[in-house]
């Protein structure tokens, strides 16, 4: 059955794109765009995420810019663009299909728990891809939409970070490089007023989404607590290491992610450490029980 698309797009499964890309289901509404899993149709085998945006709006412009962005990029993290292309209708971006849910979807199920390593993991990656992008020449990337919605979680436990569409091309004090945009409650503070953004804006988010997965869903900027006030069992350098990403002035963040990465790497030793000092003392309460009732019984049989 066709039906109009918040983004009034008609596509449906059975549609065949540009006589190559069979249309398999809808799996997602963005900002500016939907989203659809592909299949080539020469080869049913190979699947594809087809993001389609429509020409009559001015949304469209930002799709563009993604697949320019998208296409000077390789890494791990990010998914690969295979191709794009437009009609008198729509634009279309090919990206490469990422077998996962998104961060969002996995927390919205009760029945689903991140636990401490995990959430210190995806800060890890999170730093790799986001050092990647502050360091592309000769602009640096600004990523600036850091949120759950955004992090795809695969089965291996590796994530993807997917939507590029409000990421700009840093240019030292020209502020047609960026817009007041972003996402209420992961957004820095400078998004929403008349300052440029620049890699510490990512920095604030990382440490905004870290702050929301240990404490179980609250946003710093309504809390204004320290992490450690909503979550006691937190490694010292975790503490710090949130702490100083949410600093409201960008001058008295950390200013470069591979700091928050090292508090990550100690914060895991640390944690793992307290795990094993545990699991020696759960391991040694046996012996220590059989030694009393060793001694208590040679007492008993010298009375």
């Amino acid at each position: 059955m066709l039906t109009m698309s918040k983004h009034n797009i008609f596509v449906k499964p059975g549609d065949i794109l540009r006589e190559k890309y069979k249309v398999v289901e809808h799996i997602a509404t963005g900002g500016m765009s939907e989203v659809y899993r592909v299949q080539e149709v020469n080869n049913s085998f190979q699947e594809w995420a087809v993001k389609i945006s429509n020409m009559s709006s001015k949304l469209s412009r930002k799709l563009i810019d993604e697949t320019k962005l998208l296409s000077e990029l390789d890494h791990p993290i990010l998914p690969r663009v295979a191709d794009f292309f437009q009609d008198d209708n729509y634009f279309y971006l090919v990206l490469e299909y990422v077998e996962g849910v998104s961060l969002a979807e996995f927390l919205e199920d009760d029945s689903n728990e991140l636990k401490l390593e995990d959430i210190v993991n995806i800060g890890v990656q999170l730093c790799d891809v986001l050092y990647y992008l502050h360091t592309r020449k000769p602009h640096p990337i600004i990523y600036r939409d850091l949120k759950p919605g955004n992090i795809l979680l695969k089965k291996d436990a590796q994530i993807t970070l997917i939507d590029f569409g409000i990421s700009r091309k840093y240019q030292e004090k020209q502020m047609r490089d960026t817009v007041q945009i972003g996402t209420v409650g992961f957004a820095a503070p400078e998004q929403f007023e008349k300052k440029q953004t620049d890699k510490r804006t990512d920095l604030f988010s990382l440490g905004a989404l870290l702050y929301y997965l240990l404490s179980k869903g609250k946003y710093v900027y309504i809390t204004q607590e320290p992490i450690k006030s909503l979550n006691s069992s937190i490694p010292k350098s975790l503490e710090t290491c949130v702490g100083q990403l949410v600093e409201l002035d960008p001058e008295d963040r950390l200013q470069d992610v591979r700091e928050a990465k090292i508090l990550l790497l100690k914060a895991r030793e640390e944690w793992e450490h307290r795990k094993s000092k545990q699991y020696s003392k759960k391991n040694l309460l046996p012996y220590v029980i059989g030694s009393l009732a060793v001694v208590a019984t040679i007492i008993l049989f010298s009375l």
